[in-house]
């Protein structure tokens, strides 16, 4: 494909850098990606400098990743003006309310005697990281002697760190609707992440009625009868199409590489375009 939108890069959990994001795409003849870090724009200055370099177009992105009441609802943003204060704050606090999320479940596992490892190992580790999560609670671990391999980590999560774990707390700070609006006022184009996953398309239209500009279409997850009922939807709405791998590296969950799920260039135009409407 000529665009992967959607990646990840060791600022949120990812396996990558953003330089070595870059190498991947060139070396995949991808032409234009988009690091859509949860929640972070760190790496992005980064990915911009080496993509230049490259001759590979880097489009300004994140991903929100929203959770309230065990509903969860990712929303890409791109275009966003990565200077702007609001945007930053909003990032911040989510970014702070999810650590605290993550503390909080490893203390009860401590308590319930399901694991024994203490935060400040974890902080320790992670060091100037801004996105910390059960990722990193594993990755401390692992270099502590725990773990042995990034391939034990799918079981680490699912039974400490995800929904069905007795330890599970919500990070429950900001919804899609707040997701969508905060990436508007930064300038950006908001775009619903792998609605299929959702599970349920009623949560949609809240989001459109918001302002909501785009859809993923185009996911690895995504069945052909998904594809097709969110072309249709995007159709109907007005709403541009974009997709991508979700590649996150050794922890990507799909098999596929990078570039494999994305976007056409005349796919791409349109939301250039869209951007440049915007302003």
């Amino acid at each position: 494909m000529y665009a992967d939108l959607h990646m990840h890069s060791i600022h949120s959990d990812g396996t990558n850098t953003p330089a070595e994001l870059v190498k991947i795409a060139k070396e995949r003849n991808v032409s234009a990606i988009a690091l859509t870090d949860h929640d972070t724009i760190k790496g992005y200055a980064e990915l911009a400098a080496c993509a230049k370099e490259a001759g590979i177009i880097a489009v300004p992105g994140v991903e929100i990743s929203t959770s309230v009441k065990g509903l969860r609802i990712h929303v890409l943003g791109y275009f966003i003006d990565t200077s702007n204060t609001n945007l930053k704050k909003f990032l911040s606090n989510l970014i702070d309310a999810r650590a605290e999320a993550t503390r909080s479940m490893l203390e009860k596992l401590n308590r319930m005697g399901m694991l024994e490892y203490q935060w400040d190992g974890v902080l320790n580790h992670a060091k100037d990281k801004e996105w910390i999560t059960s990722l990193d609670v594993f990755r401390a671990m692992m270099i502590d002697g725990y773990y042995s391999s990034l391939d034990q980590f799918k079981d680490f999560y699912k039974k400490y760190f995800s929904r069905e774990s007795p330890a599970y707390t919500d990070v429950g700070v900001y919804s899609g609707e707040d997701a969508v609006e905060i990436i508007l006022e930064a300038g950006g184009i908001p775009v619903l992440a792998h609605p299929a996953l959702i599970k349920d398309d009623s949560r949609i239209e809240p989001l459109i009625r918001k302002g909501l500009m785009g859809i993923e279409v185009y996911y690895p997850a995504h069945s052909e009868s998904d594809k097709k009922r969110y072309l249709d939807m995007a159709n109907e709405n007005n709403l541009i199409v974009t997709g991508g791998t979700d590649w996150h590296g050794e922890l990507t969950e799909w098999p596929v590489l990078m570039g494999e799920t994305g976007i056409s260039e005349a796919m791409l135009a349109k939301l250039l375009d869209r951007n440049y409407n915007s302003k």
